[in-house]
């Protein structure tokens, strides 16, 4: 599948062509950059469901977590450790510690599976650069001469058509 893509050197000259593609109507694709640009997410109108995600991994790491801390010193083994009860509130630091670390692990799970980030998974297209100081918007070949124009305008420093991999 053949995309065109428009490369940027600077977050500025990146934002203000995002801009003009959305003033234009041009659908861009996909946005590559060496780090995360909040305003990219306004602009492209995404929106991400990570945040609920994470309150109910918590909640349910919680629960989880209160589960088998009772059954464990209430249910299954017992002790009488100097007339205390079995199930007391020593354990908040365990629970508040098994929580973070069910929630970070399952949040960062959930990112690599909604953005398809899996192990010795092959790019879709390589760039030079793109990883470390290049920002690459990529969008149909349809709206080739609207992006072309655009990505000059803006001042891009490359504009190419690639092949895309499934």
């Amino acid at each position: 599948m053949k995309k065109f893509i428009g490369v940027y050197d600077d977050d500025v000259k990146l934002l203000n062509g995002i801009d003009r593609m959305n003033e234009d109507r041009v659908k861009v694709d996909d946005v590559i950059t060496p780090f995360v640009i909040e305003e990219l997410f306004e602009k492209l109108h995404i929106h991400s469901n990570i945040q609920f995600l994470a309150f109910i991994y918590g909640v349910l790491a919680v629960i989880g977590t209160l589960a088998g801390l009772v059954y464990t010193f209430v249910i299954d083994y017992p002790l009488n450790i100097d007339g205390k009860p079995n199930f007391s509130l020593v354990f908040v630091i365990l629970l508040f510690v098994l929580m973070v670390l069910t929630v970070v692990v399952l949040t960062t799970l959930t990112f690599f599976h909604q953005e398809r980030l899996l192990p010795m998974k092959k790019l879709p297209f390589e760039y030079p650069g793109m990883h470390v100081d290049k920002f690459v918007v990529v969008v149909p070949t349809d709206a080739k001469e609207k992006a072309e124009s655009i990505f000059r305008e803006t001042g891009a420093i490359d504009m190419k058509e690639i092949e895309m991999n499934a």
